[in-house]
């Protein structure tokens, strides 16, 4: 669903995703922040979320997406050694080992991450941080107007049919005719009516 924001939907969509999944049918929502999606649907963005199994995080530049997303991937165990040495007439030397948690991205970090890496959160499983595919780079580019391809228009007739190649039945279905049954009519002088 692109353009998620955008687009009409019913005001109890999280209830609609949660039957959906259960029918095994797929949704792709895209936004392009968190923000959207809140603004939306204030009390149910979160099982809205939820209810998807995964979540692609390709960058931006709204806080609220960045504290999430840094929520989401966890945190990390830092081991830390503190040394104290204390002078005088009794001198002492300690040493002190300490745990401590630390977010595994700051959402400051998730903000500067490099815009060549996305990070994919899949459900059961830890998150990937994941090179984003380079689509200037696909052997068929040159196809594309951005290989300086044709730009395709819309409307033409290049790919029209010829009527007369068209066989309409009586039960209302119909039949395409090939370029040879097309020619074999042509000449046997039946214009197909």
């Amino acid at each position: 669903m692109d353009e998620f924001a955008n687009v009409a939907l019913p005001t109890e969509f999280d209830k609609l995703l949660s039957t959906m999944r259960s029918r095994e049918i797929s949704v792709s929502i895209i936004l392009q922040n968190l923000a959207q999606l809140k603004a939306l649907y204030k009390d149910e963005w979160e099982s809205i979320v939820g209810n998807c199994d995964l979540f692609l995080y390709l960058g931006g530049n709204e806080q609220s997406t960045h504290k999430y997303v840094s929520e989401l991937l966890g945190k990390e165990t830092l081991d830390t050694n503190t040394y104290g040495l204390s002078k005088g007439r009794s001198g002492s030397y300690s040493i002190n080992y300490q745990q401590t948690g630390r977010e595994l991205l700051m959402p400051d970090e998730v903000r500067l991450l490099d815009n060549r890496y996305a990070i994919l959160f899949i459900r059961g499983e830890r998150p990937v941080l994941d090179g984003k595919y380079d689509v200037l780079g696909h052997p068929h580019v040159a196809l594309t107007t951005d290989g300086a391809g044709e730009a395709y228009r819309h409307g033409g007739t290049e790919h029209e049919l010829d009527w007369r190649s068209v066989v309409l039945h009586e039960e209302g279905d119909y039949e395409l005719l090939s370029e040879r049954e097309l020619e074999e009519q042509f000449l046997q002088g039946d214009d197909g009516h």
